[in-house]
Order: structure tokens, then sequence, then C-alpha cells
């Protein structure tokens, strides 16, 4: 119950520090398709698409590629790896060059707590960054990548909604995940950004999840300056 308490304690403290900030604000739509292939009973591959706009559908904000590798040593832990492709688009449409390629290498423990009706989870994620270095330059053979770390923490609930007979059944999500920044040492310094979600899980069939809902990321610009997102972000699980 304490680890319980901790888990839900935390992110309501990183709120408190960054309400009274400065804050600008957008709206946006997340879209992503994940494809698993399991290996084995204990491995699994896992490919991500996502699709990421700003200004509702207008203009793109970001689009990310992530293969991982998944062993699930028991019902409760998982141990993943995997590698990001990240194309980060300036807010500034008429930038040039708008692009800011990404590259990243990432290593993921999560834990779930199964309970009477639904399971806590939580997860915590070590990214490797490569980003092309600022200003970025026209002539891509001049360009640069900066090294950096970065930790995310995610701490979800999930609890059923309908019956177990259901033909579709639908489960209630919340999460908030923080992300903290790390400094040459390898010691968090900085926090980065914070995601609060809450939506729904529809399994559709067998082989096809549907995730849904509201979210609301809070990122970190400068000196007392939020970039504050509010976003419907939907992920399609297909399963082969």
């Amino acid at each position: 119950m304490k680890k319980i308490l901790f888990y839900v304690i935390l992110p309501l403290f990183f709120s408190q520090l960054i309400w009274a900030q400065e804050y600008t604000k957008e709206e946006s739509f997340w879209n992503a398709f994940f494809v698993d292939y399991p290996l084995t009973d204990k491995l699994s591959l896992r490919s991500e698409f996502h699709f990421r706009t700003v200004d509702y559908f207008k203009v793109w904000n970001q689009q990310i590629f992530r293969p991982q590798l998944t062993y699930t040593d028991t019902n409760k832990i998982k141990w993943t790896a995997g590698y990001s492709y990240l194309r980060n688009f300036n807010s500034e449409i008429t930038a040039d060059p708008r692009i800011r390629n990404e590259h990243n290498l990432w290593e993921q423990v999560l834990y779930t707590l199964p309970l009477k009706k639904g399971a806590f989870s939580t997860w915590i994620r070590l990214e490797h960054r490569f980003q092309e270095a600022l200003p970025l330059q026209q002539d891509r053979s001049q360009r640069s990548f900066d090294f950096s770390s970065r930790i995310r923490f995610r701490f979800t609930y999930e609890r059923p909604l309908s019956n177990a007979e259901a033909k579709i059944p639908v489960n209630f999500i919340f999460y908030d995940e923080i992300f903290t920044l790390m400094n040459p040492k390898g010691i968090p310094f900085k926090f980065n950004q914070n995601w609060t979600f809450f939506g729904f899980k529809v399994k559709l069939n067998s082989k096809t999840t549907l995730n849904t809902g509201f979210q609301k990321n809070t990122l970190f610009k400068g000196t007392d300056q939020y970039l504050k997102t509010r976003l419907w972000n939907t992920i399609l699980f297909y399963k082969i």
C-alpha cells in the first residue's frame, strides 16, 4: 500500500511545482499503430508507428518509428530494449530546415500488480538520445549530433468497465508519466515534461485492441516557461 501511495503522490508533487508558471497552449492529435509479433512464450517483437500533429490535423509535430524486443520473465515483470527514430518538426512551419532528426536507444522495465478488479503497473525507461545539433544546417553533411540521456517514469491504473462476458470488453485507463533529464554523470537533475492521460481500452477482437482518450502534456521550455498541449491520443494495437 505504501508503494501505491508513493506512485500516486509523485505525479501530484510535480504538478504542484509547475502550476504557477507561465504557459503557451496548443491543441493536438496523436495517432499510432502498434504491431506485435510473439516469437516464443516469453519473447516478442513490437513495432510502433506514431503520427503527431498540432493545430488539430493541420501541422506536423512528430513522426516516430520504434522497434523493440520484450522478454517476460514472470507474469509481473517485462524487460524491453529498443530503438527510436524521430522526425521532430519546428513549430514554425516556415522554418528552413524544419525537421530535426533524433535517434535513441532505450531500455525499460515494467512491473504489474494485479488487483481484484484491474491492475496497477509502473515502468521506468532510460533513453540515450542523439539529436541533431542546433542550429540545423541546410547541408546535411555538415550536421552533427548532440548526446543526452533522459529517464521516463509511468504509473498506470486500469479497471474493467464491462462484464467479463462482454463481446467487446472495455477498460478504463489512467496514466501519468514524468520525464527527467540527466546530466553527463547520469544523475537526474531537471524536469523535462509530464503527460497525464485518461481514456478507454477496447478489445475489438482477439488480435486488435484500441486505446483512445484525452491527454494533457506540460513541457518545460525555459525559465518559468511551459508549453501545455491538450490532445486526443489514439493507438491501434494489432497482434500477428
